[in-house]
């Protein structure tokens, strides 16, 4: 027996029936039909096998009630949430739309960044570097920039999953991840693709003297 407080400061006692070996998320409300005579049975969880009730009398017996016969993977399979195609194509406009801000971005920064670089490239013209060896590098830096960019973006997004993981398995709800790698190397992709040409451009114009 428990005894609680009412939000309106009245106290009730509670008899505790039993104590689940797993939680249920702190929302789970579990009652008797000495409490809920109006209710209709919802779903009768039976466990078949040795020792327990006879699997053909169960079913002849759920099945002539009206009830609906299912095993534990059809039922799981039929109520296991599932993620809607408007729900996806949200989440891919949401995703497009931050690819493009980053590709702007990206382009931008590596323009004026390179653009003010002639000088620098003019000393190693000087000192014997050719034309297509100042071009590799400066390719090689922007993907170098991408992909520090891709392994920061990786880590940020490693630890909030990490963190949202834990809260979900310690309401005994644990969850597995599941790595898009297309969509994500796609964006990873058009970022190298975009920061190549905007870091090339300015070089190739400032490598032509």
């Amino acid at each position: 027996m428990l005894t609680v407080r009412l939000g309106d400061g009245r106290p009730a006692s509670l008899l505790i029936a039993a104590v689940l070996a797993t939680g249920t998320g702190n929302n789970g409300a579990y009652i008797t039909a000495a409490n809920a005579t109006a209710a209709r049975t919802d779903r009768i969880d039976v466990r078949l096998g040795s020792g327990a009730a006879d699997p053909a009398a169960v079913r002849e017996a759920l099945r002539a009630s009206g009830g609906e016969v299912r095993t534990a993977d059809a039922w799981a399979a039929a109520t296991h949430p599932r993620t809607s195609p408007k729900t996806r194509l949200g989440l891919l406009v949401v995703l497009g739309i931050a690819v493009l801000y980053t590709v702007i971005a990206l382009g931008n920064t590596l323009l004026m960044a390179t653009a003010v670089r002639s000088r620098e490239f003019g000393s190693l013209r000087s000192a014997g570097a050719t034309r297509a060896q100042i071009l590799r590098v400066v390719a090689g830096e922007s993907l170098l920039a991408v992909g520090i960019g891709a392994f920061l973006g990786a880590a940020v997004t490693a630890v909030n999953l990490a963190g949202l993981g834990a809260a979900l398995a310690s309401l005994s709800a644990p969850v597995t991840v599941t790595i898009p790698w297309g969509t994500a190397g796609a964006a990873a992709g058009v970022c190298a693709v975009v920061a190549v040409a905007a870091a090339l451009l300015p070089a190739w114009a400032a490598t032509r003297r």
